[in-house]
């Protein structure tokens, strides 16, 4: 485990203080095992929105959930409303890891004909590793699977953004990105009239050198 940095310690070491609780080795450790690897600033910035609506020290769940981290993931039943999309190839889904893997154990099961078997698989699964992402603060990350059907690819990344799963930055990576057939015969004009401006340019400079230009 990397050494506590001394940032690390002004923010916890502060709210300590401001909440009379008296700093100890393991209430340090603790929380720099927990929230020390996420980004200072975030830090820094869940503390203080904390301290403006609580009188009680936060615990590192609570600052968690300040900087979005694991404490946000779906609820069992909206990650399988997600999952039991993948059981359709041509479906394209946005998902997040625990989503995915709890998935690849409960398909064995949906594909031999037990829905109600795999529904439970699934979200048995999806709860222990929520539990574990948690446990070790793993940021939730949402990505895309694509299906085989590419014209409902969009539609699926565009309600992912709608819904707040995909930023628009991120959705833009996986969002066909079709050729402009006009913008590219004007540019390659362009670039044919300034190629032709540039060599008659260096023509006149030549010219001159000489001595003799013709007009």
């Amino acid at each position: 485990m990397a050494k506590i940095t001394d940032e690390f310690l002004a923010v916890i070491g502060g709210l300590l203080e401001l909440y009379g609780q008296q700093a100890s080795t393991t209430k340090v450790n603790i929380y720099w095992s927990t929230v020390g690897q996420y980004p200072i600033e975030s830090l820094r910035k869940a503390a203080n929105v904390w301290v403006r609506k609580s009188e009680f020290m936060p615990k590192p769940a609570d600052l968690i959930k300040l900087m979005g981290g694991a404490g946000n993931h779906l609820s069992p039943d909206e990650a399988w409303s997600i999952a039991i999309l993948a059981s359709d190839e041509t479906n394209t889904v946005v998902w997040t890891n625990e989503i995915a893997k709890a998935w690849s154990q409960a398909e064995i099961v949906y594909c031999n004909g037990d829905k109600i078997g795999a529904r439970r698989t699934f979200i048995e699964a999806y709860e222990r590793l929520v539990n574990e992402s948690m446990m070790y603060c793993r940021p939730i990350e949402f990505f895309v699977s694509l299906g085989n059907d590419k014209s409902r690819r969009v539609d699926a990344i565009n309600h992912a953004v709608f819904t707040g799963l995909l930023t628009k930055e991120r959705a833009n990576y996986y969002l066909p990105k079709p050729e402009n057939t006009i913008s590219m015969i004007e540019y390659k004009h362009e670039q044919s009239v300034s190629d032709k401006s540039m060599s008659h340019i260096a023509n006149i400079k030549q010219m001159l050198k000489t001595g003799y230009v013709s007009i």
